[in-house]
């Protein structure tokens, strides 16, 4: 039981943090590289022939999560649901689709939940900001999980350079003071998403593969996201066995009143 519950802590704490993208060393202020910066006809062109999913909700009923783990990997029973610029819920579950942890983001708050304990923890995003010093807001993490672009091409105030390559096309740019790399293939899709901090060796990549089409929208079946800092490592990789987009969604709410309002390290071990 102290294996699988450090197991489903360790989920958490990848999940949310994002969240530790950097974390140690993202309190520096660092100045990303200035590279050439694209004409906006370029960019706009490429903008309008992007196919970055659209949707309102999304509903993974079924999905796994592979985790990266002092050297080993362990999969766990996932639910994801998301209404766009609304929630975002992540579920745990799992022992016979029992969930065991869940995490709901909204637009101003974040609270995990750990059902087995009867404990909660909820903050607003500026916990972040001041616990790991990565300013993460909901718009970073709905973008992550939707296999978007943290920020948009087409934005002129910000330095950044577009050009093709052998896979299709690579566009570098800053993103809250960090360098920001992103890949997308011939077909205009996002590949590869890679923050860099150039004050450390701090290192963040989230890759998508396996694009299919569900209810219309290409989505991509496989994400995978690690982290590296200091020669230590830690990462998941999320596989969706199905996905329905644009259907009523309703995210049943906890009744908190018989939880425990406890602090994070009481959850999450970091």
């Amino acid at each position: 039981m102290k294996i699988k519950t450090s197991i489903l802590r360790y989920t958490m704490a990848v999940l949310l943090p994002l969240l530790m993208i950097v974390s140690c060393s993202a309190a520096k202020k660092i100045t990303a590289s200035s590279p050439t910066t694209a004409s906006t006809t370029s960019k706009s062109a490429f903008q309008s022939k992007l196919h970055l999913p659209q949707f309102s909700t999304m509903n993974a009923a079924k999905c796994k999560f592979t985790l990266s783990f002092h050297e080993k990997s362990y999969s766990i029973s996932s639910s994801v649901k998301i209404i766009k610029d609304s929630v975002i819920q992540l579920s745990i579950m799992p022992i016979l689709g029992i969930e065991m942890y869940r995490a709901v983001l909204s637009r101003d708050s974040v609270t995990i939940i750990d059902k087995n304990n009867h404990n909660y923890f909820v903050t607003d995003y500026s916990f972040f900001q001041k616990r790991f010093g990565v300013a993460i807001s909901f718009k970073d993490v709905q973008a992550l999980l939707s296999n978007q672009p943290l920020n948009s091409p087409d934005e002129s105030t910000t330095p950044s350079s577009l050009t093709p390559n052998e896979n299709g096309y690579e566009w570098i740019t800053s993103y809250k003071d960090m360098k920001a790399d992103y890949q997308f293939s011939k077909e205009y899709q996002l590949d590869k998403t890679t923050l860099e901090q150039t004050t450390s060796d701090a290192k963040f990549n989230c890759s998508y593969s396996d694009f299919g089409t569900f209810d219309t929208v290409v989505f991509p079946a496989l994400c995978s996201i690690d982290a590296s800092h200091n020669q230590k490592q830690a990462g998941f990789t999320i596989s969706y066995n199905k996905l329905t987009f644009n259907t009523p969604l309703n995210i049943n709410a906890i009744n908190l009143s018989d939880y425990n309002r406890v602090g994070l390290d009481q959850i999450l071990p970091f």
